[in-house]
């Protein structure tokens, strides 16, 4: 018996098992399981269980469910209000500089960076650190604990520097 050259047994046996693969899914349930979705909402529908929103304030948090058994333990919270908070003072541009006029100032050099420290009553509440290069950082204690803050008008993210490359 002669052997069968390879490329024709392997295409004998894929022949072999779509001829055996067919039938059995012609055989299967010809309904989709796709059938029995209902068709999406219409377009000023609420949905499916959306909560009642108050229109006079669509910032409102959602109101507590009456029972604890009617809660959903996997209803997601209330965002957190992120809006900066500023005083009265750091939006004022005049009463600042008239706060820095009145302060007392000390200069100090630290590294290569200049650092001016703003002092009322003994106490710090301004700091400005102004690096040789890169932009002026400025810090406030704007609620008197002593905790110095980033400038507000700054923005919520801070920059960050890198030198790639450098000549001389």
């Amino acid at each position: 018996m002669s052997p069968i050259p390879r490329p024709l047994f392997a295409s004998a046996l894929l022949a072999a098992g779509i001829a055996l693969a067919v039938p059995n899914a012609l055989a299967a349930n010809p309904k989709s399981p796709k059938a029995d979705i209902p068709p999406p909402p219409g377009m000023n529908d609420p949905g499916v269980g959306a909560p009642a929103q108050d229109a006079a304030r669509p910032d409102a948090p959602a109101a507590a469910p009456a029972a604890a058994e009617d809660a959903d333990p996997l209803a997601p919270l209330p965002k957190p209000d992120a809006r900066l908070v500023r005083d009265k003072a750091s939006r004022d541009a005049a009463a600042n500089a008239q706060r820095i006029a009145a302060s007392e100032r000390t200069t100090r050099k630290q590294g290569d960076d200049t650092v001016e420290e703003y002092r009322e009553h003994g106490h710090v509440w301004m700091i400005k650190i102004v690096p040789q290069n890169g932009p002026t950082q400025t810090f406030y204690d704007n609620d008197g604990s002593g905790r110095l803050m980033r400038d507000p008008r700054e923005g919520p993210v801070s920059p960050v520097y890198y030198t790639l490359y450098e000549w001389k």
